[in-house]
């Protein structure tokens, strides 16, 4: 028995850890918050961290790994389900409005931290071009079948289309995240599915 309130004891603490970072993650950036920070915010030693994840960067990745896979597998895969052309394209512009509006924290710190890459940061980078590159490959196919299948053009290039929906969707998020009445949003969005099943088809 207690071996089984330690687990989840460690559990919690874990649990608290990543939530802890999580926030001050988006609000601070990584370079910004100190492991004291965290240790503070999640009412638990800072010693914590180095034994469940080794390191700070440990930490952070899996913060950015929870959050992305919130994103792929509870939003995207779940929306899209077996959808391919621009039924997948339609849905994906959905699943990606309804996690902007539900989850605005989590696409907040995306952004904080994937602008913090662009900095002199090799370590973050790589993992952040490593999570597109998987992104890419769970998506590309939902093009490619629809070219296949002669339900779109012929001579789209499936990756190329869908490294321009990302950049448009990613585009869409920071603007908002900047300044959120300084647009329609849902004219945004409605507009981006005309032009691209316009463009597409």
């Amino acid at each position: 028995m207690a071996t089984v309130g330690k687990k989840e004891q460690a559990a919690r603490s874990r649990e608290a850890l990543i939530k802890a970072a999580t926030t001050l993650f988006a609000e601070r950036g990584y370079r910004e918050t100190s492991v004291q920070a965290i240790g503070e915010s999640a009412r638990v030693s800072r010693g914590s961290i180095f034994w469940h994840f080794g390191s700070k960067e440990g930490l952070l990745w899996a913060v950015v790994e929870r959050a992305f896979q919130a994103w792929e597998t509870e939003v995207l895969v779940t929306d899209v389900s077996d959808a391919t052309g621009i039924e997948a394209v339609r849905r994906t512009l959905h699943a990606h409005r309804r996690f902007l509006m539900d989850d605005t924290e989590t696409l907040r710190l995306f952004y904080v931290l994937i602008f913090e890459a662009l900095a002199p940061r090799p370590e973050l980078a790589g993992d952040f071009a490593r999570l597109h590159v998987q992104l890419r490959e769970l998506t590309v196919g939902w093009i490619q079948e629809a070219i296949d299948a002669g339900t779109v053009r012929e001579d789209l290039d499936a990756t190329a289309v869908v490294t321009f929906i990302t950049a448009a969707l990613g585009g869409i998020a920071y603007q908002w995240l900047l300044d959120p009445g300084g647009f329609d949003l849902d004219r945004v969005y409605e507009d981006l599915e005309k032009t691209l099943v316009r463009g597409i088809v």
